[in-house]
């Protein structure tokens, strides 16, 4: 039986007259890198290294959600509500991984995590964090690793569905097909244990 993963990414929304979110989302997808890489890479003319929601153009966003739509993959994405101030980017980053990962474990059977890469300091942060949560029973063998955002096409399709949702909030524009399909789960960083 072959390893299931999920790839992950994050996106922070303060802009746009919404309430302050910070996301996180994951996708399971088994498919081959370069696949992903070039169906992607259709959504634009330019030559990047990478899909990035914020660098991409209206046109651009517009093909891209259809592609990822066509792949079928499951989709979970955290919200975690209000980023006021009273609860730091981080803090919210770990809640959110708190409730991701045994998600991902117990209901869709994940066995590896792959999020992107942010600075060393906070990846160490998030390992530390994921051992806590093994330590306390929330996750069993769930393993979670990081890779440049650059180096693997499968994490750009967590960055375009919280782009969709952060755009679909601040009424840019419609998904709304697409973001039906989502597993989409809510956290009340005012109610936090």
């Amino acid at each position: 039986m072959s390893e299931l993963i999920a790839w992950g990414d994050e996106s922070v929304q303060t802009q746009g007259g919404v309430i302050p979110t910070y996301y996180m989302g994951a996708c399971i997808c088994g498919l081959e890198e370069r696949d992903i890489r070039r169906q992607l890479l259709s959504a634009t003319k330019r030559k990047v290294s990478k899909l990035h929601w914020r660098d991409m153009t209206l046109s651009e966003k517009r093909r891209s959600i259809p592609v990822i739509e066509a792949l079928s993959l499951p989709h979970i994405a955290i919200a975690a509500t209000p980023l006021d101030g009273t609860v730091t980017s981080e803090r919210a980053r770990r809640k959110c991984l708190e409730l991701l990962l045994p998600t991902l474990e117990k209901e869709y059977g994940i066995s590896r995590l792959v999020l992107e890469s942010r600075e060393t300091s906070q990846d160490d942060r998030d390992l530390m964090f994921v051992r806590g949560l093994r330590s306390r029973r929330f996750i069993s063998r769930l393993r979670v690793d990081f890779a440049p955002g650059f180096s693997d096409a499968r994490l750009w399709i967590a960055d375009q569905a919280l782009g969709a949702i952060g755009d679909a909030q601040r009424g840019r524009q419609d998904f709304s097909s697409f973001l039906e399909t989502l597993d989409m789960r809510e956290l009340d960083l005012h109610h936090l244990a």
